[in-house]
């Protein structure tokens, strides 16, 4: 999914749990891999190749949703903020676990046992598409009708 729809997912679960940066930040820190990758394969200071590959549903080096996408990491990464913070872990696991589902629900390519590549999930919301559009207008209603 894109960036307005992750941000409408932490608004929602921020207006549930009375704590938005967390529910944001879980939201929306995941997406740290996409960066990654732009600046790995050199189009992240250059905005005619980074708003493309933005825009595309494909990924060409297979690297934006990366270890951060992962099941695994998200259990880790929430086990290791409950131990420091039961609160904020929840929220934000809460968060990300959401993002991740997201993710999930879009055309791209989803691989959410990373390393293991051998299951891949293909979502049903084309990527920046009016599809797409449609859902972030019910999450809106969702948000307003909290």
């Amino acid at each position: 999914m894109t960036l307005p729809t992750h941000v409408l997912a932490g608004l929602i679960i921020g207006k549930i749990t009375g704590d938005f940066p967390t529910a944001l930040a879980g939201s929306l820190v995941i997406d740290l891999d996409h960066t990654i990758s732009y600046f790995r394969h050199g189009v992240l200071f250059k905005p005619r190749q980074l708003f493309k590959a933005i825009l595309d549903e494909a990924d060409p080096w297979k690297d934006q949703r990366n270890f951060l996408h992962s099941i695994f990491s998200w259990l880790v990464i929430s086990l290791l903020l409950f131990v420091i913070n039961f609160k904020f872990g929840l929220i934000f696991s809460l968060a990300y676990f959401f993002h991740l589902v997201l993710d999930a629900l879009d055309s791209a390519d989803f691989y959410p046992f990373l390393p293991f590549k051998k299951f891949v999930i293909k979502g049903f919301i084309r990527y920046y598409s009016k599809q797409e559009v449609v859902f972030n207008v019910c999450l809106i209603l969702v948000l307003i009708a909290l």
